[in-house]
Order: structure tokens, then C-alpha cells, then sequence
């Protein structure tokens, strides 16, 4: 019996302990930008990109490097208010924001496209990935569809164009369910 109490205290001591949880708090201080993070996404070399309200960066581990829009430059953030992220299957990032979108070359580090639906000036709030690997762009004006290796920018004809778009989902069997800004869900069969 006393063998058996010490090594349930033994067992006790060394499985129950929880493990060591370390943070730290990341400020302006530290090389963030100004304004508050909207997104947040790990790249699949590692990295770490977060979308401000004042342009993006990425974190490396030890320092954040600050993307943001530059008038003079082509190569430059379309505006810096960042919605939202994704990192497409060859590794670009394309940044949503109130302007449209631009997609972002992580290996060169430059702005490769950049999309603005000038009919409509669309707000572009939410990127995800379609089955067949292409983009949903929800957004102030609908829905449109990106294609990733043309970057060609389609409008999603069967969701009405002056719906904000929140979020979209598309189930096993093609279906397509959007959150609409105050009109509910919407459902396209």
C-alpha cells in the first residue's frame, strides 16, 4: 500500500502538472503598425501576417516587416485598411480591402495585381477558397468570383449585387449559403 501511494504521488507530480505557457505582448513599440489587427494567418513557410487597419506586416518571429500604401508606387498596398487574407495554393496572398483586392507575391515580396470593380467600388470583406481552388470575394456589392491564376474577377450573377456579403460557405454538393448584411442567410442551390 505505501508503494502504491508514493507512486500515485510520483505519477501526480510528474502528469498533472500543465504545461508552461509562454506570451508575450506585441505593441507599436515592437514595430506594429498604428491601427488595430482585423486578420491574422500563418503562411506555409512559417510566417506570420496580420492585416491593420493601417496596411499589413509580416512577423518573422523576431520583427515585423510593414507593408502600406505608397501613392508614388505601383507596388503598394491599394489602400490599408486590410478586411481579410488568403493565401492561395502557389503561396500569394491576396488582401481584401475597402478598395478591391491586391494580390501580393510573398517571394518577391511585390503587389502582382491589383483589382477594383470601378462600376460598383466594391468593399471587399472576406476571401475564401472555392472547391475547384478559385476565390469567393464577399463583398459591399455581392459576390464575385477570382480566379487564381488568371486573376481574372468575375461578378457571382445568382446573388443580388446590392447585398453586403458578410461570409459564404459552399457544401459538398455545390450548393452556396451567404450572410448577408440584414437580410439573413441566402441560399443558391
Amino acid at each position: 500500500f505505501v508503494v502504491f501511494c508514493i507512486c500515485c504521488g510520483y505519477m501526480t507530480t510528474v502528469f498533472a502538472q500543465p504545461g508552461e505557457i509562454i506570451s508575450r505582448h506585441y505593441s507599436m513599440k515592437d514595430g506594429l503598425p498604428d491601427q488595430g489587427i482585423n486578420c491574422v494567418i500563418q503562411d506555409r513557410k512559417g510566417f506570420i501576417w496580420l492585416g491593420t487597419f493601417s496596411g499589413f506586416c509580416k512577423f518573422d518571429g523576431n520583427r515585423f516587416t510593414i507593408f502600406q500604401n505608397n501613392p508614388t508606387s505601383r507596388n503598394s498596398l491599394t489602400n490599408n485598411r486590410v478586411n481579410d487574407m488568403w493565401e492561395d495554393k502557389t503561396g500569394k496572398l491576396w488582401l481584401a480591402h475597402p478598395q478591391g483586392i491586391d494580390v501580393f507575391d510573398t517571394e518577391t515580396e511585390r503587389f502582382i495585381f491589383h483589382w477594383s470593380d470601378s462600376s460598383t467600388q466594391a468593399t471587399v470583406l472576406r476571401i475564401r477558397e472555392r472547391k475547384d481552388g478559385n476565390l469567393w470575394l464577399c463583398t459591399s456589392n455581392g459576390v464575385f468570383v477570382a480566379d487564381t491564376k488568371t486573376f481574372d474577377v468575375k461578378v457571382y450573377a445568382p446573388i443580388p449585387s446590392e447585398w453586403w456579403i458578410w461570409d459564404i460557405v459552399e457544401s459538398d454538393n455545390g450548393s452556396v449559403v451567404v450572410a448577408a448584411a440584414g437580410r439573413g442567410g441566402y441560399y443558391v442551390d
